[in-house]
C-alpha cells in the first residue's frame, strides 16, 4: 500500500503496473489521457575521490564502476500522463531539438566556410561559438521534458519504491483507496 506522510508519497515498486495506477495525473490531478512506460534510476553517492580516481585513468573507470553496481532501477508500468504533461514534454524535447540541431546546423557551414575559404573572419568564430552554445544548451530543455520530471518521480535508493514528490491530492486519493481507475 502507498504510504504518505505530507512528505514524498511512497509507492512500493510492484504496485507500478497499470492495474494499480490511478487514473489521473501525478502532478495535475487531471484524468489520464495515455498511460506511458519508463525506467528510474537512483541517484548514487561513491564516498571519498574514488570517482576521478586520484588522476589515474584505471581508477576513474574504477570508481564508475563502482557507481554503476549501486545504481537500483525500478521499472514503472502504466504511469498515467494527462494532456498537460504531454504538451509540456512534447514542448521541452521541441526546443531541445531546436537548440541541438540549430547549433549544429551553425557549426558546420561556420567550419565549411573556413576550410573552402582559408579566411579567419570573426562571423566564423561567431558561428561557432553560437552552434557550440546552442548545441550544450540543449541538454538543459531535454532534462527538464524528461518522464521523472514531468511526473515528478524518482525511485528509492535500494530501488524497492517510487517515490513521488509533491502528487495531487486526487492522485494520493486514489491510491489510498486502491488505485487502478482503469483509464487508458
Amino acid at each position: 500500500m502507498a504510504r504518505f506522510s505530507g512528505g514524498p508519497l511512497e509507492l512500493p515498486a510492484e504496485l507500478c503496473v497499470p492495474e494499480s495506477l490511478p487514473g489521473v495525473c501525478s502532478w495535475h490531478g487531471a484524468p489520464c489521457t495515455r498511460r506511458i512506460d519508463f525506467a528510474l534510476r537512483s541517484r548514487v553517492k561513491v564516498s571519498g575521490n574514488r570517482v576521478l580516481g586520484g588522476g589515474n585513468v584505471l581508477g576513474l573507470f574504477g570508481g564508475l564502476g563502482e557507481r554503476a553496481g549501486k545504481v537500483a532501477v525500478t521499472r514503472v508500468r502504466g504511469w498515467p500522463i494527462c494532456p498537460k504533461c504531454l504538451v509540456r514534454r512534447l514542448v521541452w524535447f521541441g526546443a531541445a531539438q531546436v537548440l541541438f540541431w540549430g547549433g549544429l546546423l551553425a557549426v558546420l557551414p561556420a567550419v565549411a566556410a573556413r576550410v573552402v575559404t582559408g579566411e579567419t573572419a570573426a562571423v566564423f568564430g561567431a558561428a561557432l561559438l553560437g552552434g557550440f552554445a546552442a548545441m550544450l544548451l540543449a541538454a538543459v530543455p531535454f532534462s527538464t521534458g524528461g518522464v521523472p520530471r514531468v511526473v515528478r518521480a524518482r525511485t528509492s535508493e535500494d530501488g524497492e519504491s517510487v517515490l513521488v514528490d509533491r502528487p495531487h491530492p486526487a492522485f494520493a486519493a486514489e491510491l489510498s483507496r486502491g488505485g487502478g481507475a482503469g483509464a487508458p
